[in-house]
């Protein structure tokens, strides 16, 4: 019994998830403020993203990072399970090129909501190949409730 125990904390530890009655990321929440953050998230990223001829706005809490790509070792982990994306805060509608975590997904369904799930083609439009998102990479960013 101990050892299953022992199990879950040390998933819930892995997948950066705090305490209480759900599985939080511990980054990737929305955000008001950088106080509305876990201790691990170092920013919370306002981002702005228009699909569909339409503008959304949220803002991520997020950690910056160096190895720039999908599955960056310098991410936290999502609830999917893989690791983060590290791309320029600004492929997401933020007000710089500073590189952030951004929560990976496969759909919609994978993202928090507020959130919706896109790839370098819905992220750069026409222009994919100078597009810094990886071309089979999908990254959560602000879309309709």
């Amino acid at each position: 019994m101990l050892r299953a125990v022992s199990g879950v904390f040390l998933a819930s530890i892995l997948l950066g998830c705090s305490g209480g009655t759900g599985v939080t990321p511990a980054v990737y929440d929305a955000c008001f403020n950088l106080d509305d953050c876990v201790e691990a998230a170092t920013r919370c990223e306002e981002l702005v993203v228009e699909f569909a001829g339409l503008e959304y706005s949220n803002a991520i809490c997020t950690t910056e990072c160096a190895a720039e790509g999908a599955i960056s070792p310098d991410c936290s982990r999502a609830l999917i399970g893989r690791p983060g994306s590290c791309y320029p805060a600004s492929v997401a509608g933020g007000a710089s090129d500073t590189l952030i975590c951004f929560e990976p997904c496969d759909s919609d369904a994978s993202c928090l909501q507020g959130f919706r799930c896109l790839g370098a083609l819905e992220l750069c439009g026409a222009t994919p190949d100078t597009c810094p998102v990886d071309p089979l990479d999908a990254i959560c960013v602000p879309g309709p409730f």
